[in-house]
C-alpha cells in the first residue's frame, strides 16, 4: 500500500514506516498508513477543538452531551446520552453532575422508570451549545480546507468504511 501523495512528498507516516522497514522487513506496516494518518489527524482536530471549548469551560465529553440534547430536542435519560457520548457510566455521571452544577442541564424523574432519571437541557446550556458549536464547526472547517471539494466524498467514504472496520474488529 503505497500511501505517499502523488505529488511526490512525504509525510511523517511514511518516515516511521521506512524506519521500520529498514529495521523489521519482514514486517508488514501497511496498517500503519491508515491507523497512523487517522491518529495524527485525530490529535490535530482533538487539539484544536478542545481550545475552542476550553473558552467556554466545556471538555469534549460535556460538549458531545450538550449537542445529544439540543438535536434531540427533548430530555434523554443518562443512558441514551452515554450511547451518544461514547463514554462510560461512571464517565457520563460525572460530566452530568458537572453540567448539572453550572445549570447547564437539569434532572428530571422519568415519568416511565420510578428509578431512573431524564436529563434536559436548560436555557442557559441551550444558549452555551447555540454559541460554542458554530466555532467547533468553523474550526473543523478550516482543518478540512485543503482538502479539494471534489475529493471530500472519497474522504468522507474512506472514512467510514476505517470506522467500520474497526469497530468490527
Amino acid at each position: 500500500m503505497d500511501a505517499a501523495p502523488e505529488s511526490g512528498a512525504r509525510d511523517v507516516v511514511d518516515e516511521i514506516r521506512a524506519g521500520w522497514a529498514g529495521l523489521r522487513p519482514e514486517l508488514d506496516t501497511s496498517a500503519v498508513d491508515v491507523v497512523g494518518r487517522v491518529l495524527r489527524a485525530a490529535a490535530v482536530i482533538t487539539r484544536r477543538g478542545d481550545e475552542v471549548l476550553s473558552g467556554s469551560g466545556l471538555g469534549r465529553g460535556e460538549f458531545d452531551i450538550l449537542a445529544a440534547l439540543r438535536r434531540a430536542g427533548e430530555p434523554r435519560s443518562p443512558g441514551a446520552l452515554r450511547t451518544v457520548s461514547l463514554a462510560t457510566g461512571p464517565a457520563t455521571t460525572k460530566r452530568l453532575q458537572a453540567l448539572e452544577a453550572r445549570g447547564l442541564v437539569a434532572r428530571t424523574p422519568n415519568p416511565h422508570d420510578g428509578r431512573g432519571a431524564l436529563i434536559a437541557l436548560s436555557h442557559d446550556g441551550e444558549r452555551l451549545i447555540d454559541e460554542v458549536f458554530p466555532q467547533l464547526l468553523a474550526v473543523e472547517s478550516q482543518l478540512v480546507a485543503g482538502i479539494p471539494p471534489d475529493e471530500l466524498a472519497v474522504v468522507v467514504a474512506a472514512l467510514r468504511l476505517t470506522v467500520a472496520s474497526v469497530e468490527r474488529a
